[in-house]
């Protein structure tokens, strides 16, 4: 009978060491870089919009938490130098909705070479509608 107390409180250690080593890797893990990941859809600010727009229940079902190429126009860039913070409105052609794409810390320099109107492709990971539609740690596709 003690022999089999001492498996059951060695198997219980064996998994509660197991458990916690998972948890330490789990809560180390660094985030997955956006910019390597492939886009699962490829629209225009227009159309992604537009889609919120229309249904955002299922616009949320469809692009919330999935990685987007958008294309559009640049209405307006925005470089806070105290902060590094970068951000690019992309014009939707709605006078009341845009999709705000802000970006990575590194990515302010390849920022400052986009004019204002210029057409361009931004990929990052959507998180839905505020006022606008948002897309977080955002890259430029070439």
């Amino acid at each position: 009978m003690k022999k089999q107390w001492k498996k059951i409180l060695y198997a219980a250690m064996l998994i509660t060491f197991a458990a916690a080593g998972y948890g330490f890797y789990l809560f180390n893990k660094k985030p997955a870089d956006i910019r390597t990941l492939p886009y699962k859809y490829e629209l225009t600010a227009s159309n992604l919009v537009g889609d919120f727009n229309k249904d955002e229940t299922a616009a949320d079902k469809k692009y919330v938490d999935k990685v987007i190429a958008v294309k559009g126009k640049v209405s307006e860039v925005k470089l806070e130098p105290s902060t590094g913070q970068a951000t690019v409105i992309l014009d939707s052609g709605d006078p009341l909705a845009a999709v705000t794409c802000s970006f990575y810390d590194d990515e302010a320099g390849s920022l400052k070479k986009i004019k204002q109107g210029e057409s361009i492709v931004v990929k990052g990971r959507c998180t839905g509608k505020l006022m606008d539609v948002v897309l977080n740690k955002c890259s430029i596709e070439k």
